[in-house]
């Protein structure tokens, strides 16, 4: 602890007097005057000088900050004149470097400059107080700070994200750095760089604190209302693709899912963007040969391959023949007992004598006994049984069809209307003297109504044709207009097929699917058709009734149900894979590469703009943005493209929607970032 010395003198003496309180003047504090003698004489004031005067130093500061707010919007305005001024003294002084170098006269412009019309900061400042009068200069520390804050503000108020924040983050916070720095380094030549360093490297901060959201926000934008649970189904459906040797992303799968699109525009500039295209390119790159292989891999489920695909429709036919054989066959057994309980039935002769009057009796009877085929059945029994009428009724029906037929040279529809005339004539003679015979004649009647004909009109009578060839087949089992509801004849039809030849039929649904495919994916004068497997399914299974026909077909065939299971998740994915939208042209982004190929970069910028800070920070903005959106962009391509994704993705898609900071960031992803533009930048002022 100090102590006090002795002093051997009288601090008043010599002259001295001892300290006096002079009253204040209007009721101010009394003041104090100490009078030294020989020594310094303490003159009187009229405030506490260890006190603050808030109020003069709040005023200060508000009126500089005004006057740093229409310095910087004057800077902004003056930024080309600042810029072709700066150039101008740049070439003038080499200019002046050369002359003097080579001992020529320096270069003296005669008249006026164009360059000179052109505003500057100062030239508006100038402007401005010859109107206003001198603009206001600060007068305390705060003030200084205050008017260089002010300084940023008209050139971060624009633009993307709230306001109070970037007030705080991209111009306080430089504003307070760069006049910080300018005090420090006050009266050297290091002050105006200190205070370009300070500003940009504090805004370059406030950046990385203020930037409109992140890819997350991204990602929850274009999820629009999708929830966890289509995530889910996305998430399956990648994974069946997968398993079938095709890769989706996560665009892709979301919009299969939730049958519209979701982020599909965000795809599409993700192929096109530099800082993404690679890997899209990469990610997509082996997709045509993907799908061959995994439509190949299903083809041979169904069907193994064959070396004469001909041989298919004439196989086809044959069977579709026959299966028509065992429908009359089962039609034929149905009503035969009762044909042999009527056939020993006899008339008598006056029964007779109605028989025999019929037109052309005779020749049907003698044509009867005469052919070994006809009369097998009935050499049996006399003429005068109804055994022996049915065989002739039966003679009079061909007799009339080939009367009438379109293929017979010499038809003639009278000579098929009296054999019609005959046959009924018979059959009533017949059904009145055996009952057996006409319930015999109603159950072929029926059957036929209800069975056959249905079955002759429909594709499989349609096979049974002497014309039939394979395309002839694949086009009357799958027609490209199907009529609504004809699932079910198809599947009945094939399942018949299938029946009597597998191996046919199985064949058929193969070659329908693999023609259709090897026109679908051809490829096309650029290389390998991209979009080859959706243009596939949409031919094969465009509509509605399309699918439900080659459903029907495929669950006909031997285990027919597990071979659908794996055709449906075939096409799901190759579905999928045309909701990826085209990219189109990459002119607009190999443009912007050029021009940042040849930009001076950050530093190069931060000098053209000279030395007001409002102009450093628009620089340093930009090109943190252009950064960071690069970075975003590979970002979302990672995500889009992981199938592990599915746990972000979930729980971005449960996060609030609508968040401006969101729509800030997507709106400038897709409209504003330089990197990834398609269209001129006044298409996107408007």
């Amino acid at each position: 602890m100090p102590t006090l010395e002795p002093v051997d003198h009288d601090p008043f003496a010599s002259g001295g007097s001892a300290p006096q309180l002079v009253p204040g003047e209007a009721g101010a504090p009394s003041r104090l005057i100490m009078d030294m003698g020989g020594g310094p004489k303490l003159e009187p004031v009229d405030h506490d000088p260890f006190a603050t005067d808030y109020k003069a130093t709040a005023k200060d500061v508000v009126k500089s900050a005004g006057t740093g707010v229409v310095r910087g919007t004057l800077g902004i305005g003056g930024l080309v004149g600042d810029l072709t001024d700066l150039g101008a003294k740049g070439i003038k002084k080499a200019t002046d470097f050369i002359s003097e170098q080579v001992g020529a006269e320096p270069y003296q412009p005669s008249g006026k400059s164009v360059l000179e019309n052109i505003p500057t900061s100062g030239s508006l400042t100038k402007n401005l107080e010859s109107v206003t009068g001198e603009l206001y200069k600060p007068q305390t520390t705060a003030g200084h700070y205050a008017e260089t804050i002010g300084e940023f503000l008209p050139a971060t108020i624009a633009g993307p994200g709230g306001v109070a924040r970037k007030v705080g983050m991209q111009a306080v916070i430089p504003g307070a750095a760069s006049e910080a720095a300018g005090q420090a380094t006050q009266g050297t030549a290091l002050e105006p760089y200190a205070r370009a360093a300070a500003g940009i490297g504090a805004g370059l901060g406030g950046a990385l604190v203020s930037r409109p959201g992140n890819t997350a926000q991204a990602l929850r934008s274009q999820l629009g209302d999708i929830s966890p649970a289509i995530v889910d189904d996305a998430r399956s459906l990648m994974q069946t693709a997968q398993a079938k040797g095709i890769k989706l992303t996560w665009t892709e799968a979301l919009s299969q899912a939730a049958g519209r699109p979701v982020g599909s525009d965000t795809m599409r500039i993700l192929e096109s963007a530099p800082a993404s295209r690679t890997r899209m390119q990469e990610f997509y790159a082996d997709r045509p040969q993907q799908v061959d292989q995994a439509a190949l891999n299903e083809f041979s489920q169904v069907a193994p391959g064959t070396r004469t695909p001909s041989q298919i429709g004439p196989q086809i036919r044959d069977t579709a023949n026959e299966s028509v054989g065992d429908v009359r066959k089962a039609i034929n057994n149905a009503a035969e007992p009762y044909y042999q309980a009527a056939e020993g039935v006899l008339l008598t002769p006056a029964e007779m004598t109605h028989v025999k009057s019929i037109p052309g009796w005779t020749e049907a009877r003698d044509a009867v006994r005469k052919s070994p085929q006809l009369n097998s059945y009935v050499s049996h029994l006399p003429d005068n049984s109804v055994g022996f009428l049915n065989e002739v009724k039966k003679y009079f029906d061909q007799q009339g069809k080939n009367a009438s037929s379109k293929f017979n040279q010499g038809a003639n529809q009278q000579v098929a209307a009296i054999h019609s005339k005959a046959a009924e004539a018979v059959k009533q003679i017949a059904e009145l003297k055996s009952p057996d015979y006409a319930v015999a004649l109603g159950i072929q009647q029926q059957a036929r109504q209800q069975y056959l004909e249905p079955l002759l009109q429909g594709p499989l009578g349609r096979l049974a044709k002497k014309d039939v060839t394979t395309q002839r087949a694949i086009d009357t089992l799958f027609p490209t207009s199907p009529l609504p509801n004809s699932h079910n004849e198809i599947g009945d039809a094939v399942s018949r097929l299938a029946a009597k030849n597998p191996g046919a039929a199985t064949q058929l649904v193969r070659a329908h699917m693999e023609s259709v495919f090897n026109e679908a994916t051809k490829n096309l004068q650029g290389g390998p058709n991209q979009f080859g497997g959706a243009k596939f399914a949409n031919k094969l299974v465009g509509n509605i009734q399309q699918r439900a026909n080659l459903q029907a077909a495929v669950e006909a065939l031997p285990n027919g149900k597990h071979l659908w299971q794996g055709v449906d998740n075939f096409l799901e994915a190759a579905e999928a894979t045309g909701t990826r939208q085209a990219k189109g042209s990459l002119t607009a982004f190999n443009a912007q590469e050029l021009k940042a190929m040849s930009g001076s970069g950050l530093v190069g910028e931060a000098v053209k703009t000279g030395l007001s800070p409002g102009k450093w920070w628009s620089v340093v903005n930009d090109k943190w943005s252009q950064w960071k959106l690069g970075s975003n962009l590979d970002e979302l391509a990672r995500i889009f493209t992981d199938p592990k994704s599915a746990p972000v993705l979930k729980r971005i898609a449960g996060m609030p929607k609508g968040s401006r900071e969101a729509q800030y960031l997507v709106s400038r992803l897709i409209l504003q970032g330089e990197n990834a533009a398609v269209q001129p930048r006044e298409a996107r002022g408007q």
